[in-house]
């Protein structure tokens, strides 16, 4: 009985509440007004959305098999410490790296379906720079892995990384990267990419250098 008296006593405050309410406080102009602003507020929100999705399609560029897409030129400033020259569509960024080895990836956009019959072509943008240490010790140490970003997208809007996770039928996010490559002061390497990856390129005797005692 207790529980009982407790809800018939809760539930005529809410009738009370309720016909204060009607009484008092119900016009359907209001209502109207309400719905209309929330309207526009989730409009001016899709806006926000859309203009950040252009803005990020508008840093990929098509995949064109075997072009060039960024040149890295390896300069050491210290013991396993070297400053990298990245040139990519006429910008250039310098970056600190650590270790022995280099590696890179590539956000890459793939068409499908109706998109992809039309002509839409696969795309992508230069996303990451990282060195190792030959030792599992020293780079632990160093924490050297961690990757230099080569665009200025912070990963809450990274428009890439939201596609990998909802998994699209007709635009899906795929990932090229180079790994293990390299690093000796004053080389120089060219990134090519084709449909399937990318290809590092020696483009100085150091570089071939370090490729050929890499090996």
């Amino acid at each position: 009985m207790q529980y009982m008296g407790l809800a018939v006593l809760v539930g005529c405050i809410a009738l009370l509440l309720l016909y204060l309410t009607g009484r008092f406080g119900w016009r359907l102009e209001w209502l109207f007004g309400w719905l209309k602003g929330c309207a526009l507020l989730v409009l001016l929100g899709l806006c926000a959305v859309i203009a950040v999705l252009a803005w990020e399609l508008a840093q990929f560029r098509p995949i064109s098999d075997g072009s060039r897409i960024a040149t890295l030129e390896f300069r050491q400033t210290g013991t396993q410490r070297y400053d990298v020259r990245v040139e990519s569509a006429g910008a250039l960024q310098v970056l600190p790296v650590q270790g022995h080895l280099w590696e890179m990836d590539v956000q890459v956009l793939r068409w499908r379906g109706l998109p992809h019959m039309l002509g839409l072509e696969d795309g992508y943008r230069l996303n990451g720079l990282s060195g190792r240490y030959l030792s599992l010790e020293q780079q632990r140490e160093m924490n050297a892995a961690l990757t230099q970003s080569l665009h200025a997208t912070p990963a809450w809007r990274d428009a890439w990384r939201w596609l990998d996770r909802l998994n699209m039928n007709w635009l899906y996010a795929d990932a090229f990267a180079i790994r293990f490559m390299p690093i000796a002061d004053n080389a120089r390497f060219a990134v090519e990419i084709g449909a399937t990856g990318l290809s590092p390129v020696a483009m100085n005797p150091q570089a071939l250098e370090a490729m050929k005692g890499f090996e």
